[in-house]
């Protein structure tokens, strides 16, 4: 594939991922509060059927997208077999893992009312809940450090973007551990997840116009020194 071409297709899953997973947020969907019984969460799982529904498509889509754009840098960068890479590689996968697990308790929470099992559905609702500390516990600070450290061993990208990563990754650690303890850290890490849209968008489009500089191995030379 020409390399050209695949910068381009790597950086349109990287935007098209920030795309939905920015109106996944964005749509507003009045949540029931923590203690709610079963008939609230029923009623609610009623009411919004078909936007919990596209909440979960546009949350699972969006993890992959986002995913397919992490590993392809670590590709590009020639760290897939490095620690960083591989590290990276790892927390992507837990990353999509844990964003088609939490779909998926959305999508139950929706059906268990549909099916008549409201204790069902307040199960699901309730996991859902945990996510968000779970995510920048483990597999958001994973990811940023780890790839921070591939950009910053590589030419792909400017070094700011390196340096960059490696401080989301910091921030996610930090209001991760203080959010077990604290709802205004948890209300914090929106902001830490716009900043890493904005950090996904700037990479993609700086991925596309930016020259490849010197020493980058293009994706047809891999392909031959591999099978030589």
């Amino acid at each position: 594939m020409n390399t050209r071409r695949y910068r381009i297709l790597v950086a349109l899953c990287g935007i098209l991922g920030v795309i939905a997973l920015g109106v996944y947020y964005a749509v507003p969907v009045p949540l029931p509060p923590d203690n709610a019984t079963a008939t609230q969460v029923s009623e609610f799982a009623n009411r919004y059927h078909d936007t919990s529904l596209l909440d979960a498509w546009l949350q699972a889509t969006g993890s992959l997208l986002s995913v397919v754009f992490f590993v392809a840098i670590v590709h590009m960068a020639g760290a897939a077999t490095r620690m960083a890479g591989m590290v990276t590689l790892l927390a992507s996968a837990v990353l999509l893992a844990m964003g088609l697990i939490e779909g998926a308790l959305a999508i139950d929470t929706v059906q268990a009312t549909a099916n008549g099992h409201p204790e069902s559905a307040l199960t699901s609702f309730d996991l859902t809940g945990v996510f968000v500390h779970v995510f920048t516990i483990a597999p958001a600070p994973a990811v940023f450090l780890a790839l921070g450290t591939v950009l910053l061993g590589a030419r792909l990208l400017p070094r700011l973007f390196g340096y960059l990563a490696l401080a989301l990754g910091v921030a996610f650690e930090i209001l991760g551990f203080a959010g077990l303890f604290s709802a205004t850290a948890v209300t914090g890490v929106i902001f830490l997840l716009i900043g890493q849209e904005i950090w996904i968008v700037a990479a993609a489009i700086t991925l596309v116009v930016r020259k490849q500089p010197a020493g980058v191995v293009r994706i047809e030379e891999q392909t031959t020194l591999r099978k030589h």
